[in-house]
């Protein structure tokens, strides 16, 4: 009876060892997949100086170019950038052509029940561009029955519909478009993030921002719903960068 107590007891404590040795699957960590393991592939819109933009060189420039350069690194990973256009960037990121958007993408309610979002990393409010000969137009009060020009799909076209009428709203494919129809006299503002309007002004000295800031916008880092390890582990590097005060840095260079 004794050898019988003493092998249940050695069983027991067996038994109890492997389970602290061996915890179930349900208490490991999710794997952070990425489309190469060797790099970060990044989808941007690089029709967006300063944020994200390409030199004459056809390199990659800008804030948020930076902002993923640092942050691969940070992963021990090689960046890799997909200039995706706007329309397409988040199917993109559904199929999995790309492993994150980073892109001056405005979290919002809508976008947060399709995709996941990091930690917000830079608060640009949007503000109304004028051609500087343009006096009649400093907020969004004065814009009833003028054409705006916009990107489609952005929280600015959004904005614009506010505004002014339907029909006074021009969409374009890119900021390029809007800002080239302002422009050409073909509308009579744009709206833009305030990061993206010290760009447009820095190449068109003939345009102005008209109006102080009339929303509040926080940008984020897009990722796919099934995704939150990746978001987790971008989240804290996001926030080590922060700490080490690299964020101040990247809008002193490249937005002030």
């Amino acid at each position: 009876m004794l050898i019988l107590v003493v092998t249940i007891s050695g069983l027991a404590g067996f038994l109890y060892f492997q389970s602290k040795a061996k915890p179930s699957d349900k208490s490991e960590p999710n794997k952070v997949e990425l489309k190469d393991k060797e790099k970060l592939i990044i989808g941007t819109d690089a029709t967006f100086p300063p944020m994200e933009d390409l030199d004459e060189n056809g390199n990659y420039v800008g804030y948020d170019i930076e902002l993923g350069q640092r942050i691969a690194e940070k992963m021990n990973l090689t960046p890799e950038f997909v200039n995706t256009q706007w329309d397409n960037i988040f199917t993109s990121l559904e199929n999995k052509e790309i492993d994150i958007i980073i892109s001056s993408v405005t979290i919002t309610d809508e976008r947060k029940e399709k995709f996941l979002f990091s930690d917000s990393y830079l608060n640009a409010g949007q503000v109304i561009v004028t051609r500087k000969a343009e006096t009649n137009i400093k907020t969004t009060a004065d814009l009833k029955g003028k054409k705006i020009a916009v990107q489609k799909g952005t929280t600015n076209e959004q904005q614009a519909l506010q505004f002014t009428e339907s029909q006074n709203v021009i969409n374009f494919d890119d900021f390029v478009g809007a800002t080239n129809a302002l422009l050409s006299g073909e509308a009579d503002a744009i709206f833009s993030d305030l990061t993206g309007a010290k760009g447009i002004i820095t190449q068109n000295p003939e345009l102005k921002i008209a109006s102080e800031p009339f929303t509040s916008d926080f940008y984020g880092i897009v990722f796919r719903k099934e995704d939150g390890a990746l978001k987790d582990q971008v989240n804290e590097v996001l926030n080590n960068l922060r700490q080490q005060g690299v964020l101040v840095f990247l809008k002193q260079k490249w937005l002030e």
